[in-house]
């Protein structure tokens, strides 16, 4: 009889080591899955006509963007059910405005940053 329940609780940790090797499966499949997909997503929205220069909140569900299209800039808003044209901007005014090189840092180094702020 005890040799029964040693084997009764190793089939238990066995069957919990199982449950924890298949959550960790999961967990990194869903990580890779991400970001491929993020990636995609990415060049998808590069080589789109349509870009989102800037965005504007207004009140929780209305919105004010300039977006691009084609060269031209349109100021649009936004609310909970409807999108409307506001006005066409003056490209070459908006153009000046829209900074050349947009600084990109990894998460890691944002954190970094953010240490040294605090000590």
């Amino acid at each position: 009889m005890v040799l029964m329940g040693k084997t009764g609780m190793i089939g238990s940790l066995a069957q919990i080591f199982g449950m924890l090797v298949a959550f960790a499966v999961i967990v990194a499949a869903a990580y890779f899955v991400s970001k491929y997909f993020g990636k995609y997503a990415v060049k998808a929205r590069e080589n789109s006509n349509i870009k989102v220069v800037e965005t504007s909140r207004i009140t929780v569900d209305k919105y004010l963007q300039i977006i691009e299209v084609n060269g031209q800039f349109f100021l649009i808003g936004i609310s909970k059910n409807n999108i409307n044209l506001i006005s066409e901007l003056d490209a070459d005014r908006i153009k000046a405005c829209i900074p050349k090189e947009i600084e990109r840092f990894s998460f890691k180094e944002f954190l970094e940053k953010a240490k040294s702020k605090e000590k």
